[in-house]
């Protein structure tokens, strides 16, 4: 009787737990396709600019204008890179709980860390976007004056902490790809998608050095290394929907009446 009743309370903590884990990769991958699809807005909004007719962004008074005719198109940009960011620091825990089973935990734990602070790169990245009510303001009370502060947002927004968001990223999905392909709690065909996406880090790396050396970088290398970002996002929608699948409980067949 006692040993019936271990075996019973031993069957239901393996069903609590295996509902947990369900949930948990439930909500990494609604979270992973969230972030997926806002970093796909992201990107077309960080386009629009060319499109309406604003062909100089790097000069900051075409810019101003821009936002003083489009005063919308920065705050939703904000919006979704902070929306992006919260729904990546459930994600970089869920696809810890996924490689939970056969990687190790120091493993797990660096991934989820490296998640953690591309979010927080994100998070401020967005908090920057959101600012363009101030700077229109001080715009308004001097030009050079707006000039300067969008100067400034836009070097540590797009050069700083998005550049520094994409490259965590870049890390965090070749470390999931490899740990992923190691341990075969990934499809394989999702782990050689990522890796491919993270050869951004070799642009990233490769870039300084090049220009160091005096070597001019052709565009092509430029091309690549932005072509790369939105396949990067494609990747996310991807993991997300593996992790959706993966939560599926497992249905069991029923037995077949045996025939008397």
């Amino acid at each position: 009787m006692r040993a019936s009743n271990e075996d019973n309370s031993g069957t239901a903590a393996a069903g609590i737990a295996a509902n947990t884990n369900r949930a948990a990769l439930r909500a990494g991958g609604i979270t992973v396709v969230i972030a997926g699809l806002g970093g796909i807005v992201w990107f077309t909004l960080e386009l629009l600019p060319p499109v309406l007719g604003f062909d100089d962004t790097d000069n900051p008074a075409v810019s101003l204008d821009y936002l003083r005719q489009y005063p919308q198109f920065y705050p939703l940009a904000g919006v979704v890179l902070v929306t992006m960011a919260l729904a990546f620091v459930v994600a970089s825990f869920a696809v810890s709980d996924a490689l939970a089973p056969r990687a190790s935990s120091i493993t797990r734990r660096s991934l989820s860390a490296v998640g953690v602070l591309s979010a927080a790169f994100l998070f401020m990245h967005g908090v920057l976007r959101l600012s363009v009510g101030p700077l229109l303001y001080i715009d308004g009370m001097n030009s050079s004056w707006g000039e300067s502060a969008y100067l400034t947002i836009q070097t540590l927004g797009i050069h700083g902490f998005a550049q520094a968001s994409l490259l965590t990223l870049c890390v965090w999905t070749v470390g999931i790809s490899v740990a992923g392909a190691r341990s075969r709690a990934l499809p394989i065909w999702l782990c050689v998608l990522g890796i491919v996406t993270g050869l951004r880090l070799v642009v990233v790396v490769a870039g300084p050095i090049l220009t160091a050396a005096s070597i001019d970088l052709p565009e092509i290398f430029w091309f690549g290394s932005v072509a790369l970002i939105p396949l990067a996002m494609l990747w996310w929608l991807a993991l997300g929907v593996v992790l959706l699948v993966m939560s599926r409980p497992i249905r069991k067949q029923k037995p077949v009446d045996s025939v008397p």
